[in-house]
């Protein structure tokens, strides 16, 4: 009796402490001592169960548990709510189809083996193999499927939330066809067992399979966006390099005509001519330098985009080089920060405010890279369940901060965004060790 009080205490305090473990990595805590309040909500409404036995049937039970859970996982971590409802559908969804497959294994044996006084150390083991299989989902989702840590859509929260549903049921069927059954002889106890539990393995497999496809598509539109902005990038380079070949063309005749003007004595004209050669020359000048060729061919025609439509733009960058942060994703990063930037100063305009500003600037140090960039606010940011609202007004985060997001979650870096008076962007990426010189910043 008190080893069996000693295992069902540890085994829940441990179990507790990895749900936990998982919730806070795929969401993120909102309070200091979550983990304590997390413990305390679970058992809380664990025990009101067992003392007024509020659910009386297994489907009862699940209900309850995912309704309780959720309601403690929205006060205690962060998140949009179809998140939330998801991972908690998940995570009991996981135990209730791995239970369809051991418990009429687990017990049928229990029957064929004349151990039918072991009911309580037979839902142990259930207790023990169920638990084995939810944590080894929750390492997959934390390790591999590094998307899902961020806010994906709520059609595809609702998607999988409704197939989790369905394989539960689909699995839970059988298993209690298999308990209401008392006298089951030893011949067909394992025809109807088997057929259960690799209903239930399948069902485990879909739930796997659906969450890999979803990651799949994430990735699948984030790269498709990205593969559109570097062809945007291209597009520039390529006008960029037109407008070299065409000044190139044009500088026989710029100096044949000055030293007409020379040789006819007109300094005055030949000074003038030589002012507007100048101006047209400074347009097409690169005026950021950041040290990275990449990022000058994205920031520079940006940075003129900005001045043509009025915008205040001061740009300080110092990049790390191609061995410290990939150029695409050093691009991804500075073209989609610059993008949002601009477009939230164009809203400005186009509701009759003044152009607004934009202020950009980053710094090397030994062993990380900051890089800020912050705008006015002509309209509040809103924001939906702790996520900033795109333009379009979707209570998930845009396309762009997506993309930057995907950028700091590679290098390991760290996203702070804040929304205020203004709106200011900062991200930090630890840099590998290198022998090289630091590229000098642009002060523009």
């Amino acid at each position: 009796m008190i080893a069996s009080i000693i295992w069902t205490t540890g085994w829940g305090l441990f179990c507790t402490f990895y749900q936990y473990l998982f919730l806070k990595e795929m969401l993120g805590v909102k309070h200091r001592y979550t983990y304590l309040w997390f413990y305390l909500g679970t058992w809380l409404y664990g025990h009101i169960n067992a003392w007024f036995g509020i659910a009386g049937t297994a489907w009862g039970n699940m209900l309850y548990l995912c309704v309780c859970a959720f309601v403690l996982n929205m006060l205690l971590f962060h998140g949009s709510v179809i998140k939330k409802g998801f991972l908690t559908l998940w995570i009991y969804g996981v135990q209730e189809v791995a239970g369809g497959a051991f418990y009429p294994l687990f017990m049928a044996a229990a029957k064929f083996m004349g151990w039918e006084g072991y009911f309580d150390f037979t839902l142990n083991a259930v207790a023990l193999m169920t638990g084995l299989v939810l944590f080894s989902m929750m390492e997959v989702l934390k390790r591999k499927l590094h998307l899902l840590k961020r806010d994906f859509e709520d059609r595809d929260g609702i998607y999988l939330m409704c197939i989790i549903v369905f394989i539960c049921i689909a699995v839970s069927m059988p298993s209690m066809t298999f308990d209401k059954v008392s006298n089951w002889d030893a011949e067909y106890m394992y025809v109807v067992v088997i057929p259960s539990g690799l209903i239930a393995v399948g069902g485990e497999f879909l739930n796997i399979y659906c969450i890999i496809m979803l990651e799949r598509r994430l990735v699948e539109r984030l790269a498709k966006q990205q593969h559109q902005m570097l062809g945007q990038h291209l597009e520039l380079s390529k006008e960029q390099y037109k407008q070299f070949i065409k000044l190139q063309h044009d500088m026989k005749n710029h100096s044949l005509c000055l030293a007409q003007l020379l040789e006819k004595k007109q300094a005055e004209e030949a000074r003038h001519y030589l002012k507007q050669w100048n101006a047209a020359m400074e347009e097409g000048e690169d005026v950021i330098q950041t040290g990275s060729i990449f990022a000058d061919a994205l920031l520079n025609p940006k940075y003129r985009q900005a001045k043509k439509l009025g915008i205040d733009i001061l740009i300080q960058m110092s990049v790390p080089g191609e061995d410290r942060i990939a150029p695409v994703d050093l691009c991804c990063l500075l073209g989609n920060a610059l993008d949002n930037a601009i477009e939230a100063c164009q809203r400005g305009i186009q509701a009759g405010n003044p152009a607004g500003w934009i202020r950009m600037k980053s710094q090397i140090y030994p062993n990380y890279w900051v890089f800020e960039i912050s705008n006015n606010i002509c309209v509040p940011v809103k924001r939906h369940g702790g996520i900033f609202l795109s333009s379009k007004q979707t209570p998930v985060s845009g396309v762009g901060l997506q993309n930057i997001r995907t950028v700091v979650e590679r290098y390991e870096g760290v996203l702070d965004l804040k929304a205020e008076t203004t709106f200011t962007l900062n991200a930090m990426f630890p840099l590998p060790q290198t022998p090289k010189n630091n590229p000098s910043a642009s002060s523009i």
